[in-house]
């Protein structure tokens, strides 16, 4: 089964065509403010670079957040309007489940994710082999607070990783902390995990699936900057 993964859930957006025990054929593109423009013609090139038609996916999967509101909106909208077009199941993939999973795999001890809001927030989660546990919102210096609590190996990674590396590193000199390869989400990695989630049963109905917001937008707030 041919699957397309989406991600815009950051400045940095990708699309991917993958099938199982084949490499991906993935395009990447800056994003930020501009997710819309560039998606449709990411995911036309992605096809073309495999050599298929819209007609031969099985399934889409998009990142569904936390992350930026109005990407992972533009994100979810395409996704939507393109699997009900094909007739196809869409499956969301959290994106510190994106992040978080790949790294589980090969470092041995706990890992966080933290995942930059623009409020100068993090979206916090730890995550295991199999499973990430729900999104906190936290400000860092509670982030802080979780991760000094560690005993043994600590592996950080995610967009706040980006923002707050000094900060991170003062305070917790132990710690280790990933770059920018691995802070942001790979739609190779979201069309694999989506893929997974899908072998195991359930409801795919693109119409049903809805953003991971864990905080409210910030117009709903009344915050317009």
């Amino acid at each position: 089964m041919w699957v397309l993964g989406i991600d815009t859930a950051g400045d940095r957006g990708s699309v991917a065509i993958w099938r199982e025990g084949e490499e991906p054929f993935e395009w990447r593109f800056p994003a930020r403010r501009r997710h819309a423009e560039r998606l449709a013609p990411a995911v036309q090139g992605a096809l073309v670079q495999a050599e298929i038609e819209l007609g031969d996916l099985g399934l889409i999967a998009v990142d569904v957040g936390p992350g930026s509101f109005t990407g992972i909106r533009i994100g979810i909208a395409f996704a939507k309007a393109m699997a009900q077009a094909a007739g196809l199941p869409l499956v969301g993939v959290r994106q510190s489940e994106a992040v978080g999973l790949p790294v589980t795999k090969w470092y041995p001890g706990r890992v966080a994710v933290v995942i930059y809001d623009r409020r100068n927030l993090l979206y916090f989660a730890w995550a295991f082999p199999e499973r990430v546990t729900r999104e906190e919102s936290l400000s860092v210096e509670e982030a802080l607070g979780k991760l000094g609590e560690v005993e043994g190996p600590l592996c950080i990674v995610g967009t706040g990783v980006l923002r707050f590396r000094e900060r991170l590193a003062r305070k917790l000199s132990r710690a280790y902390i990933l770059g920018d390869e691995w802070a942001y989400p790979s739609a190779a990695t979201v069309a694999r995990l989506g893929y997974m989630r899908f072998r195991q049963g359930g409801d795919f109905d693109p119409k049903a699936l809805e953003p991971n917001y864990v905080q409210p937008p910030l117009a709903k707030e009344g915050n317009y900057g």
